[in-house]
């Protein structure tokens, strides 16, 4: 029976590694995004993104955060004359923090995670593209340079 315990304790250590890992590059990602958006059209500092690491509190602040951090874009995106995309994802950025709060809901909470997950995905290779562009666009003074570094 030791045993067993032991190895389902390594097993749930190695999730959570592999989660926090995730979550450090995704939330990276987002920080670098805001940080090639000039201050003036910022609405959340890049650095407080890594509130979400904060238990419980990260239940509520992506309803804050996702919000923000897409206006940010949008704002950044016209400042800079360069096409515009839709509502920048924010309807994504919303309906993620939703259905992570509907997936503690037995029953439908599975397929609540599954959405969630996949929408997590979509909502990260979209903000990197938009990182992306403004990295390739000019910058006005404010922004950091477009020398991108190890992690993106």
């Amino acid at each position: 029976m030791r045993g067993e315990e032991g190895i389902i304790l390594v097993g749930i250590l190695i999730g959570l590694a592999i989660f926090i890992t995730i979550m450090v590059f995704y939330l990276k990602n987002l920080s670098d995004l805001l940080k090639q958006i000039s201050p003036s059209n910022r609405q959340v500092e890049p650095n407080n993104v890594w509130l979400m690491f904060i238990p419980f509190f990260n239940l509520v602040y992506p309803f804050i955060l996702y919000p923000k951090v897409c206006d940010s874009t949008k704002a950044e995106y016209m400042s800079r004359g360069l096409t515009s995309e839709g509502d920048f994802s924010k309807g994504i950025g919303i309906t993620i923090p939703i259905l992570g709060l509907v997936s503690m809901i037995p029953v439908i909470g599975g397929i609540a995670s599954l959405g969630n997950l996949i929408l997590f995905i979509v909502f990260w290779v979209k903000t990197a593209g938009y990182k992306n562009k403004l990295i390739m666009s000019p910058a006005e003074e404010g922004t950091v340079s477009s020398n991108p570094d190890l992690l993106d």
